[in-house]
């Protein structure tokens, strides 16, 4: 056999080279880019933060419908969610629990309704374990939520003839008494929260606030494991302000170590203007003594303690020797004094008077005087 002339004196391991050279490059023009992903299932994520609660007769749920996949894509077509109710208790939880409903949802927060049948709404407590998941268009889920728990039982009853009234020291919440000790809880919301004031553009904003702003959500509650009161106080209000208030009963039990609550369905709402129309408390501890220069007369009295006092009036009215009155009584105070004192130099050497003090707010109203106190104006 003959070669080339440009082959015939080619060296073996020269042609072997090329062969292996030949032969990777082939490998490596047909090498895989790995394994195939399969297709997605467009399998809705599990529900990881589905809540129950308890309130009459029913369960109340919320959760957040997810907006993706389990593979991390958005949700594809429709979806629904199903819920499941377990109600004999195993520990830890059975892995499958009976559906109640199928009903169409999107991704977001959602919520349901489980009205119970009248044998889970009658004590003796019991336990009930919940679960919640989310099918795709073609009727496949990744899996149940993790449960919750509500308990079946008798429910308190409802408050009912829930009414408001305002005093100088808040606000006083009624309600029918029952023969129950399940405390009563009331939600206070402030419907007339004040605007901010816009900021100076000159003034920087001092980082001290003498008066905190009011909340706009209050929560009370009377007294744990006690006999219905019918009603409690309110000492938080402030004068001017719109309040609405709700209020439920809430009996609170454990069931194989889980605390849990039967709450009552809530009141009728009532709203209240709490109008400033209190009189400020009479002041106490009035006395007069002379001054000592003139014919003038010092009096002085205990100062109150309301924080939206703005000062006091003093009234004068003149006596017989016998301390009949003569005249009517006069006021000495042309505005309010701001401490509790005041210094008579109109007084007439000789002649006898008789003194009162009222306490005024600052939306102008007055209290009742106080008990007259007696002096004679003398020269020293």
């Amino acid at each position: 056999m003959k070669f080339p002339q440009n082959q015939r004196h080619a060296h073996p391991c020269k042609q072997l080279s090329a062969c292996l050279i030949a032969s990777l490059t082939f490998v490596i023009g047909c090498a895989s880019p790995g394994n195939p992903h399969p297709p997605s299932l467009n399998l809705p994520e599990i529900v990881t933060d589905l809540t129950a609660q308890r309130v009459g007769d029913q369960v109340e749920f919320r959760w957040t419908t997810p907006s993706r996949t389990s593979d991390g894509i958005d949700i594809k077509g429709n979806i629904a969610a199903e819920l499941c109710r377990q109600t004999t208790f195993t520990s830890p939880p059975a892995s499958s629990c009976a559906p109640l409903q199928r009903f169409a949802t999107a991704p977001g927060p959602s919520h349901a309704l489980d009205s119970l049948p009248p044998p889970l709404t009658a004590d003796p407590p019991a336990l009930l374990a919940y679960r919640i998941q989310i099918f795709n268009a073609a009727g496949r889920s990744a899996g149940l939520s993790s449960p919750v728990f509500a308990a079946a039982g008798a429910a308190p009853p409802s408050v009912q003839q829930l009414h408001a009234t305002p005093t100088r020291d808040g606000v006083i919440i009624e309600w029918q008494q029952q023969t129950t000790i399940s405390p009563v809880e009331l939600d206070r919301t402030l419907t007339n929260p004040p605007k901010a004031p816009a900021p100076s553009p000159t003034k920087p904003k001092s980082p001290l606030q003498l008066t905190p702003p009011n909340p706009t959500e209050v929560h009370l509650k009377t007294p744990s494991g006690q006999p219905d009161a019918g009603g409690t106080t309110d000492p938080s209000t402030r004068k001017g302000e719109t309040y609405t208030y709700t209020a439920q009963r809430a009996r609170s039990i454990t069931l194989h170590g889980h605390q849990l609550e039967l709450r009552s369905p809530t009141s009728s709402p009532i709203t209240l203007v709490l109008n400033d129309t209190f009189p400020p408390l009479v002041p106490t501890g009035l006395v007069a003594v002379p001054a000592g220069t003139g014919a003038s007369i010092d009096l002085s009295w205990q100062p109150g303690t309301e924080t939206d006092l703005a000062g006091y009036h003093v009234y004068r009215q003149e006596l017989t020797a016998s301390n009949q009155p003569l005249g009517s009584s006069q006021r000495l105070t042309q505005t309010p004094v701001t401490g509790p004192a005041f210094h008579d130099s109109s007084a007439v050497a000789g002649h006898h008077y008789s003194y009162r003090v009222t306490a005024l707010d600052t939306t102008g109203n007055e209290s009742l005087p106080t008990s007259p106190v007696l002096e004679t104006a003398t020269e020293p």
